[in-house]
């Protein structure tokens, strides 16, 4: 698996053949389709700038995929957050297990390229917030990642 280095604007990852480091990102919108892999980053903020909504960043991306197959939220470390936190938007209700199952994936891929066991999960079954010990046993490590491109959407 190769591994990539994220820039501060819109990014696309196939986190089948590339991996990153989520403790490195401050803030940034997500998009994942466990179904195929694809993810998409979205700019990276800095303080109450939003510049993108979801469905503009997946537009600029031109990806194929349906819109509603990808798993939305936020993703970031800092401030109160230093080992990170996975935010889903909307929440995901156990009740809709297809949705549910595709948000575990979504937890599994992002375990998988760094978040650790204290990255606080939010929207994810009954519980508001909760650790990801709760939901996953221990997570392993990822190298670093450095930033900055000049594409809209740069694909790696």
């Amino acid at each position: 698996m190769n591994y990539e280095s994220l820039t501060n604007l819109i990014v696309k990852i196939n986190t089948e053949q590339q991996s990153f480091n989520m403790q490195n990102i401050r803030n940034r919108r997500f998009m994942y389709n466990p179904t195929t892999g694809t993810l998409i980053l979205g700019r990276q903020y800095a303080g109450s700038n939003i510049y993108f909504s979801h469905a503009e960043e997946y537009a600029k991306c031109n990806i194929p995929e349906p819109y509603d197959d990808f798993i939305r939220g936020w993703v970031g470390t800092g401030n109160a957050y230093k080992d990170g936190v996975i935010h889903f938007t909307p929440a995901q209700d156990y009740r809709y297990l297809t949705l549910f199952e595709r948000a575990f994936d979504t937890l599994l891929m992002f375990r998988q390229n760094g978040a650790n066991e204290s990255t606080l999960i939010r929207g994810f079954g009954d519980v508001w917030e909760q650790p990801l010990s709760a939901v996953l046993s221990p997570v392993p490590e990822n190298g670093p990642v450095e930033p900055e491109s000049d594409d809209d959407c740069l694909e790696l």
